[in-house]
């Protein structure tokens, strides 16, 4: 098992994780799950990056 730490957060954060939270989630799993967010909205704009950036070597469907 992982050992546990104590992180200081601010009380409106913590008022704030408790909203994000379901019931019976522990903080650890409201931090996991933003995390896992995160990550995936980093994917999306990074994929939107490389849409912008090779645009120009689509070619559109109509065309082909």
């Amino acid at each position: 098992m992982n050992a546990t730490t104590t992180i200081q957060v601010k009380t409106n954060t913590r008022n704030t994780l408790r909203k994000i939270g379901h019931m019976g989630d522990d903080y650890n799993a409201v931090i996991e799950r933003l995390i896992v967010e995160h990550n995936r909205n980093s994917l999306v704009e990074h994929g939107k990056q490389i849409v912008e950036e090779r645009k120009n070597d689509f070619v559109n469907i109509d065309d082909l």
